[in-house]
């Protein structure tokens, strides 16, 4: 299944202010098997990311609205298993006739800033997934000029319910444990920025 997407913002008592520039990022994502709750790992290795405006010092505006496009048929999994696995996905995205899923950032709320501590907040994420769109909230950390986020997204929620029961129909052919229709996804990536905190006036 999947993963995806990013940003951050000024606070209340705080402007952050950077020349920012993102490299690659990377989009991860992890399923669970049931009943034993087993992950198989995996990420997508083509992601395009837009950022919402270039050549700006603004967190918000380099990222509030930015997008991504992920091409689903790019996804690796990382399990002993992987080839078995691999086959398990193309049969979803394949009767899901999909080759690409999209996001975008919407909004971003920063936790208060603690000196000498990682930034963190939550994103609101805008996920395009087999003609419908369903927003999940990711919580995010930014730590030594590295962008981290979190969320969870249901997977049957995109018109996929049918789908999803094929899949699990699939592996229970193969003697294998179902899967959840909650995934894990997340994305990283460097960010080159100095970043300037100034209090407020």
């Amino acid at each position: 299944m999947f993963k995806l997407i990013l940003s951050l913002i000024l606070a209340v008592a705080v402007a952050n202010s950077t020349e920012l520039k993102s490299e690659k990022v990377l989009v991860t994502f992890e399923v669970h098997k049931t009943p034993s709750n087993k992950s198989i790992k995996g990420q997508f290795e083509e992601v395009k990311f837009t950022p919402a405006r270039e050549n700006t010092k603004s967190f918000r505006e380099f990222f509030l609205g930015a997008s991504f496009m992920i091409n689903s048929k790019s996804a690796v999994i990382q399990s002993k298993e992987k080839e078995q696995e691999s086959e398990v996905m193309t049969f979803f995205f394949d009767n899901m006739n999909i080759t690409s899923i999209g996001a975008r950032i919407v909004a971003i709320k920063p936790d208060p800033v603690v000196k000498s501590k990682a930034k963190t907040g939550k994103f609101s994420v805008d996920i395009y997934l087999n003609g419908v769109v369903r927003n999940i909230p990711m919580d995010y950390k930014i730590a030594s000029q590295e962008l981290t986020a979190k969320g969870v997204m249901d997977v049957s929620a995109f018109n996929s319910k049918l789908i999803f029961e094929l899949v699990n129909q699939e592996l229970l052919r193969q003697k294998k444990e179902r899967v959840s229709p909650n995934v894990n996804i997340g994305f990283s990536t460097k960010i080159k920025s100095a970043l300037v905190y100034a209090k407020k006036p």
